[in-house]
């Protein structure tokens, strides 16, 4: 049994699981995949008790999961594929059972919680509210995700031996080349709508794959520390950003690999030089092929400048603020559909703001902007309190998100984007210690004297 846990905690396993998410994408059995991948997952939780082990099938199952818009028949369909899944997570909540504990960010959720769930007050009508799809976001929005947090952090904290940063890191590198591989498929399988020269396809799951690969973008250079040739990887992720089409990638992720960039060149001063080398090859490369490049990427760039293509997300920006106006306590709350003649949002899905600020505002009103204000100070109180080379790293991935909020709904996904976050800092909270927060202040020491 120890063999067996200690290879559901492994690379290979890892790998194994990348192999098998491909056969789901290149056969086009995503939901089929997705059904088996989650009763994977639940049997891995069942085996080792430990949540963490259960992160790399998580997200290759979120990877191929984006494709299935509009699947919700399809997965009730093969509902017999998720009996297994109930029956292994049921052994694992009864078998392997953590005490809820809390740590400092439970006081940034907290306030969160209660603004989500008073959404609205006083202006909302009760069939908007309690409708299903708004109950199912504010829950998880709100008190849900505070309870999540707080068996995060208590699972996390009973599992001290365990290498949970290296199953994390190893989650996310899987991440960049599975979606890589998604990539290539969708381009290889369509490549009849290419005309004459290769350049941007239309599809539906791309900015959740561009937001994907923000999120894992900043662990290959976190493990580039170690191994410099992982710095490439982080290069190989905005690449991949830019061939999704997401106009929203193509700039905050520019925005993220630099802020990667900078960090890596001021906490790794052995590695400045190849670093400095590679920028300076890489610019040269862009400036020498810019006019292929703006060829390549013709159709992001002009979707990111017709004002047809961008009329949605700017007449929503006002609409929001109409929206704070009308009930600037507590907002129109989730459930508010005013706007559908703007943004004819999905069955079982929001009518999004596409912007985090407005959204929280146009939701919540103040007391809604007094908490999430509250919970970023808390964020960066926690960094601070516990900054570290792999902290910060976190932090890098949470911030991409945030920057793709600005255009999407990002932050206000609870699964996977939200859930993300708060295993971000409960797993900041739960796992460094004095040693790692000194030997990191050592490190910039040695490096500014340096």
């Amino acid at each position: 049994m120890e063999s067996l846990k200690k290879f559901l905690r492994s690379a290979p396993f890892a790998v194994l699981q990348l192999l098998l998410a491909c056969v789901f994408v290149f056969t086009g059995q995503e939901v089929a995949g997705t059904m088996i991948f989650s009763g994977v997952i639940a049997a891995t939780l069942a085996i080792t008790g430990d949540v963490m082990t259960g992160l790399p099938g998580l997200m290759l199952t979120v990877c191929f999961a984006i494709r299935c818009k509009h699947s919700f028949g399809a997965f009730l369909h093969r509902w017999y594929l998720a009996v297994p899944t109930f029956i292994f997570f049921a052994i694992y909540m009864f078998a392997h059972r953590h005490p809820l504990s809390k740590g400092r960010y439970f006081l940034g959720l907290l306030p969160v919680s209660v603004a989500v769930t008073l959404g609205g007050l006083g202006i909302i009508t009760p069939s908007e509210y309690f409708a299903p799809t708004p109950v199912f976001y504010t829950i998880l929005l709100g008190f849900g995700m505070l309870f999540l947090y707080l068996f995060l952090h208590g699972a996390l904290s009973a599992r001290p031996k365990e290498d949970h940063e290296a199953l994390l890191t190893r989650t996310m590198l899987c991440t960049i080349f599975f979606l890589c591989i998604c990539l290539a498929q969708e381009y290889f399988y369509r490549r009849n709508e290419l005309q004459g020269g290769f350049e941007i396809l239309p599809f539906q799951w791309r900015n959740n794959a561009s937001t994907l690969l923000m999120l894992a973008m900043p662990f290959p250079f976190y493990r580039a520390y170690r191994r410099y040739g992982w710095f490439y990887v982080g290069l190989l992720a905005y690449l991949a950003i830019l061939f999704t089409g997401s106009r929203g990638g193509m700039i905050f992720g520019a925005g993220e690999l630099l802020l990667c960039i900078v960090v890596s060149a001021v906490i790794d001063r052995r590695h400045r030089l190849p670093t400095l080398i590679t920028l300076v090859v890489l610019l040269l490369l862009v400036f020498l092929i810019r006019r292929y490049l703006l060829e390549t990427f013709r159709y992001t760039l002009e979707r990111l400048l017709d004002p047809h293509e961008n009329a949605a997300r700017l007449q929503l920006l006002p609409r929001g603020l109409a929206d704070f106006k009308a009930n600037p306590l507590f907002g129109r709350g989730l459930g508010y559909l005013g706007n559908r003649d703007v943004h004819r949002n999905a069955k079982y899905t929001l009518c999004w703001y596409h912007c985090s600020p407005v959204q929280v505002l146009g939701s919540f009103g103040l007391v809604g902007a007094a908490a999430y204000g509250w919970m970023l100070l808390v964020r960066l109180h926690l960094l601070s309190k516990h900054l570290t080379v792999y902290n910060l790293t976190l932090f890098l991935s949470y911030l991409g998100l945030e920057l793709m909020s600005f255009v999407n709904p990002g932050i206000f996904a609870p699964f996977p984007y939200l859930f993300l976050v708060t295993l971000y800092f409960a797993l900041m909270e739960a796992r460094t210690t004095d040693a790692d927060r000194a030997g990191f202040l050592a490190m910039l020491k040695k490096g500014a004297a340096a």
